[in-house]
């Protein structure tokens, strides 16, 4: 057993001495299976990261019911009636035209608007809670019944902008996906290369070991463990160069947020992610020298 062991270190110390050994050229192959690797993870984190803040977004959507300026306190009262009876209506909550003004003076930071102004020109608002077992059909539905109200000038979904980005979200994961599974296929296609031309490199050498009685096994282990090592280096590459794009994008999506006075965290790759990704690199870099090498092998009984 510790001989069975000592063959297997040998050999992956050998396929990691042999990339290092020609270090230009693995580099360059290592990138090339980072970037490809890195594409469909990028637009994942992005997607994710994005899909949880507005996830929080519409978790509680509300309809702001914006009055009429000319509405008096008999339609306020009306209207606070009908939403008490309403069925659909969580909660509801109103905000006076004097109370807008004074969060406008706030936000600003223009004290006295109101006076530059010469009246007040912003409505009365009713802030609604429709049921959360709602579905967005019914959201709709109560948007619409709801701005029949005596003197409700507008009824605003304030959700509704968002679920078009998630939609846009849940587009961008399909092809995250997507883009994951192609250059998945092509890493088995890289790697497969990869290993034939070195089986090609070492044919001779193949050749005479499998007349002194090699096993396929003993052949195909050190091609198997180049797949191995360059599955893991890749993976690390592609783990960089998402940290890049992370620092890099993370600003930008930040900025973004704060239009809404919110904050998105461009979050990295966690452990496990990173874990799987490369047990995924891995296993498609040991498929493409399987078949390299199995090819191969086939070839040289058939002689």
């Amino acid at each position: 057993m510790k001989h069975y062991f000592y063959l297997h270190w040998q050999d992956a110390r050998l396929a990691l001495l042999k990339m290092l050994r020609q270090p230009v050229g693995s580099l360059l192959n290592l990138l090339m299976l980072a970037i490809a690797l890195s594409l469909p993870v990028s637009l994942y984190l992005g997607a994710s990261s994005v899909q949880s803040w507005v996830g929080k977004l519409t978790a509680t959507p509300q309809i702001t019911l914006f009055m009429e300026l000319s509405a008096e306190q008999a339609d306020l009262a009306a209207v606070q009636a009908s939403l008490q009876t309403h069925p659909k209506v969580a909660a509801f909550s109103f905000v006076s035209k004097q109370q807008a003004l004074q969060q406008l003076e706030q936000r600003s930071g223009m004290s006295g608007i109101g006076e530059g102004l010469g009246s007040n020109p912003l409505p009365d608002a009713f802030i609604v809670q429709p049921k959360a077992d709602a579905p967005p059909e019914a959201l709709e539905m109560l948007q619409r019944e709801l701005s029949g109200l005596p003197m409700v000038e507008q009824a605003q979904f304030d959700a509704a902008w968002a679920k078009r980005l998630h939609g846009l979200l849940e587009l961008a994961m399909q092809l995250a996906w997507f883009l994951g599974i192609s250059f998945g296929l092509a890493l088995v296609l890289i790697t497969h290369n990869s290993i034939r031309m070195q089986i090609l490199a070492r044919q001779e050498e193949i050749e005479v070991a499998k007349l002194i009685g090699a096993t396929d096994s003993f052949i195909r282990r050190p091609f198997m463990y180049y797949a191995v090592w360059q599955g893991l280096l890749s993976t690390l590459c592609c783990w960089a160069l998402c940290s890049v794009f992370v620092a890099q994008a993370a600003p930008a999506l930040n900025g973004f947020a704060q239009l809404y006075s919110e904050s998105i965290t461009l979050r990295s790759l966690l452990p496990t992610e990173l874990l799987m990704l490369a047990a995924a690199s891995i296993a498609l870099g040991i498929v493409g020298a399987r078949l390299a090498a199995d090819h191969y092998l086939r070839k040289l009984r058939a002689r």
